[in-house]
């Protein structure tokens, strides 16, 4: 898809504490282990009766969401239409999802336990599983990789073993489709994998478990370039990692923040990127339901080292990645180079309700330093240069090529 990302990737682009941040400021100490309270949440939630959790699911989104409109419909109208029909919790899902499509807007969701808990677990960028990256041949499922840290990773499964069994049975792809989901939903907690290498059979007994995901990396050119790699801007790792790239890249004479495919992560993070590297700016503006806005600015925390930023993005460069790239493009005349981002200008929060499940609800919407709103149009680049060849990275190429021209001619 070429300007959509999906669902599944978008429900978490924005998780804030909008609030939290107003009434606390800004500072380093300031540790928010959100993930761990919300899972401590649904877990220690107690079970209601499914119209109660429909009417708990109605009330929170009218008095949260960000249209007080409700996108210009009398909100009433859905508990009179649901309550005394709702019997099951297949019936609350139906009657909250109807509900909430009446939104129109994709971002505001309403999830089961299982999908809950999983996307919780992708805020703090990790996943439940194997760690096995898996490809469908015609001559079997072979691993493409394995995760860093992971339990396939640690029982020395490599890049090319075709796995053959589970549980000392023979594994066809629809065995194997059916134990990733298993594990995936938390189902299986230990698998033994058979799996062949060089003609021989070898059998690795493995525990799932929660896995780390590498978000960022960074490497220096030749040519003295650092380039700092973001996939996503989750996990409350993040702001530590980022720090140590912006310090391990400082004594280069020019910077490339790749964001291309980069779908956002959590407000939090973003903004405190943002602050590592300006001088006493505003990184944004917040608008809330009632159009109250607050102003976030950044705090004398700047540790980079002045120098000429390049910033790669793309089509799939959303929400907190596209508030990096264009507060230090209004701040610190950082160059953008690619296609138009995303234009995703709304923030959610997540709200944990009783039997294991979750509300994730637009509560309000951002704004860049300059006044201007991405909505739909995204961030335009400076550069327009699109990657048409598997072989070359255009892009990249062109970032290097500008940033010693900058520096040639400084």
């Amino acid at each position: 898809m070429d300007k959509d990302i999906s669902k599944q990737s978008l429900i978490f682009i924005f998780i804030t504490a909008v609030f939290l941040i107003v009434l606390l400021g800004f500072n380093n100490n300031l540790q928010l282990n959100m993930t761990d309270k919300l899972l401590k949440d649904i877990a220690e939630n107690q079970n209601i009766a499914p119209n109660r959790l429909f009417v708990k699911a109605w009330r929170i989104t009218r008095n949260s969401y960000i249209d007080k409109t409700m996108n210009h419909q009398k909100w009433s109208k859905w508990r009179l239409r649901y309550f005394k029909h709702i019997k099951t919790m297949e019936d609350a899902n139906i009657a909250i999802n109807s509900m909430l499509l009446s939104l129109n807007d994709p971002y505001t969701q309403f999830l089961l336990s299982d999908g809950f808990s999983k996307q919780i677990k992708m805020m703090d960028s990790k996943i439940t599983g194997l760690g096995l990256v898996l490809n469908k041949t015609d001559k079997g499922v072979i691993v493409n990789h394995t995760l860093d840290n992971s339990p396939a990773k640690i029982a020395n499964i490599n890049a090319g073993d075709t796995i053959v069994g589970i549980n000392g049975k023979e594994a066809s792809v629809n065995d194997i489709n059916k134990l990733l989901e298993d594990v995936e939903t938390g189902k299986t907690k230990k698998v033994k994998i058979t799996f062949k290498r060089n003609d021989k059979l070898i059998t690795k007994e493995l525990d799932v478990k929660d896995i780390p995901i590498k978000t960022m990396n960074y490497q220096i050119t030749k040519d003295n370039i650092g380039i700092i790699t973001l996939s996503n801007i989750m996990g409350e790792k993040a702001i530590n990692d980022f720090q140590n790239l912006i310090k391990a890249t400082n004594n280069t004479k020019g910077l490339i923040i790749d964001l291309r495919n980069n779908y956002g992560g959590i407000f939090i993070n973003a903004i405190q990127m943002a602050n590592y590297m300006l001088d006493i700016d505003k990184i944004v503006s917040i608008k809330s339901r009632i159009n109250r806005e607050y102003q976030i600015y950044s705090a004398d925390e700047n540790i980079f080292k002045n120098k000429p930023i390049v910033i790669l993005i793309n089509n799939k460069t959303a929400s907190a990645a596209e508030i990096l790239a264009g507060t230090l493009q209004d701040n610190h005349n950082a160059i953008l180079i690619g296609e138009n981002t995303f234009g995703k200008n709304t923030i959610q929060q997540v709200i944990p309700l009783a039997n294991k499940t979750g509300l994730i609800i637009t509560t309000d919407k951002y704004i860049l330093p300059s006044g201007e709103d991405i909505y739909k149009k995204g961030l335009i680049p400076k550069i327009n240069i699109i990657n048409n060849s598997n072989e070359k990275d255009l892009q990249m190429e062109t970032a290097i090529k500008l940033l010693n021209s900058i520096v040639k001619n400084k």
